[in-house]
């Protein structure tokens, strides 16, 4: 997620777009300097994930309605037998948003008992599972979708459900959380503000169908279709965190390709400008992190202009504020900017390397927040003054960096501390170690924990094995280990 922070907005697009011939003139930005640090970090091959999704959905446009038959595969990778699965149900958060028609054992047609309270449903089963064992479960539900609501002062913007010109199915289907062996399954209760879940990765064959509606749309997704038809998209997303789908009759596309890798915005009609700065500076982010952090096991990635205020990121794909769209003054100075390369980089951080977004959020918050000073140092860096003074000293932040999200006295201690004051640990950190042990240990991090759901622990050993003694600033961001 990304919190903004005081501000105002420039870019240099060179996209290809599926709605018009032209391109805006692109303003001036700085020539590349010398890359900061550079040493290839190979990548450990990983074993198949333990959970795989086969989902089929019917969106019914008129009523609103998502009818699912999903399978779940699981299979059980530690010694501790298990007697019950627990499968997370974001939709049923929402007032009649879910309806359970059947949940079935696929090895014997029969069908298992099951409990539903909120957003958690456990599924009892008549023999546990051993070491390596395998179940697979057949569901069919329906999804009501809820409107989503205009902005309001004291509650978080809502992603999931519709509005007028835009759907957005995110954490919509049944889907199993991380399981760990000496706590069980890993589930944190829904925060008031930030974020809570933690993603095990999964593959996911989707296959969406849109019926009732009176126009034609426009899919985005956390991965390309593999095959496409009338009103019908079939999706394989390998080795993910989540699929996440946004869908509107008023999308317009521009795309560019990276290294490989194809970047595409959507965006609102009147919003063409906005839409191909945004896919400027994804696409410039995408190549510097890569630099940076290491390759993304990614070949798409969707950039999607939501209709609500607030920005998200989703493997595969992120929602930026139509605000930050409405307010962009053509300078880099403001949200879309920096919004868009802080969106960007959660798919390093929150992704590809995935954390305890509930009980240590700065794993991702504070890493993505700091890639947005590299990012301006790169592209921008006569504005890197600007960018420290609006987007984290002019708040005078304070607090400890690594609470969990429940235990920060509002939103603002929590944005202080997580977003601003872990930017500020980061860059002393990096001016302790210099930049070459500082990137060096950027690198040597992600390609450790890259599929993994890594921990503060994991994070602060890394540069701790430079033998540099950086206790003083442990202790003034993290407090005492006392």
């Amino acid at each position: 997620m990304s919190t903004p922070a005081g501000l105002d907005n420039t870019s240099t697009p060179t996209v290809t777009s599926t709605t018009s011939t032209s391109t805006p003139s692109p303003t001036e930005t700085a020539a590349d300097p010398t890359p900061l640090a550079t040493q290839t970090v190979s990548i450990p091959e990983q074993s198949a994930p333990p959970n795989s999704y086969v989902i089929h959905a019917v969106y019914d446009f008129a009523l609103q309605q998502v009818s699912v038959k999903q399978v779940i595969r699981y299979t059980h990778l530690f010694d501790r037998p298990l007697n019950e699965l627990i499968l997370l149900v974001e939709p049923n958060r929402f007032a009649n948003g879910f309806r359970m028609n059947q949940l079935v054992d696929a090895s014997s047609g029969q069908s298992v008992n099951w409990e539903l309270d909120g957003n958690l449903m456990r599924v009892y089963l008549e023999e546990p599972l051993s070491l390596q064992d395998r179940i697979e479960l057949t569901a069919d539900y329906v999804l009501q979708l809820p409107q989503i609501p205009p902005p309001s002062e004291d509650a978080k913007p809502q992603i999931y459900g519709y509005t007028e010109r835009q759907t957005n199915l995110v954490d919509w289907y049944l889907w199993l959380p991380p399981y760990d062996e000496g706590q069980g399954w890993v589930v944190n209760p829904p925060a008031y503000f930030g974020e809570y879940t933690v993603y095990p990765l999964a593959d996911f064959e989707v296959a969406f169908e849109v019926i009732h509606s009176p126009r034609d749309v426009v899919v985005a997704a956390s991965s390309r279709p593999a095959q496409q038809g009338q009103n019908r998209w079939d999706f394989r997303f390998s080795r993910a965190r989540n699929f996440a789908l946004s869908i509107s009759a008023d999308f317009l596309v521009s795309e560019t390709e990276v290294q490989g890798v194809k970047i595409r915005s959507y965006y609102f009609p009147m919003y063409q400008r906005q839409g191909e700065v945004v896919l400027t500076h994804t696409a410039q982010a995408f190549s510097l992190y890569s630099e940076l952090f290491g390759p993304l096991p990614r070949t798409e990635i969707s950039v999607v202009q939501a209709d609500f205020l607030d920005g998200m990121e989703f493997d595969g794909l992120f929602f930026l504020s139509k605000g930050f769209y409405e307010i962009y003054d053509g300078t880099d100075k403001g949200y879309l900017t920096i919004i868009s390369v802080h969106e960007t980089a959660h798919l390093w951080w929150y992704a590809a390397v995935a954390n305890d977004q509930a009980q240590h959020p700065w794993l991702d918050e504070s890493l993505c927040t700091y890639a947005e000073r590299l990012y301006y140092e790169r592209y921008l860096p006569d504005l890197v003054d600007w960018w420290w003074y609006y987007r984290v000293n002019f708040y005078q932040p304070e607090g400890m960096i690594d609470l969990p999200v429940y235990d920060y006295q509002g939103y603002t201690a929590y944005r202080d501390a997580v977003y601003l004051r872990g930017a500020t640990f980061l860059e002393e950190l990096r001016q302790l170690l210099g930049d070459e042990k500082f990137f060096e240990g950027l690198r040597h991090y992600y390609a450790a924990q890259i599929e993994n759901i890594a921990s503060p622990n994991d994070f602060l050993a890394t540069f701790e094995s430079y033998g540099v003694d950086f206790s003083n600033i442990r202790e003034k961001y993290f407090g005492s280990e006392e």
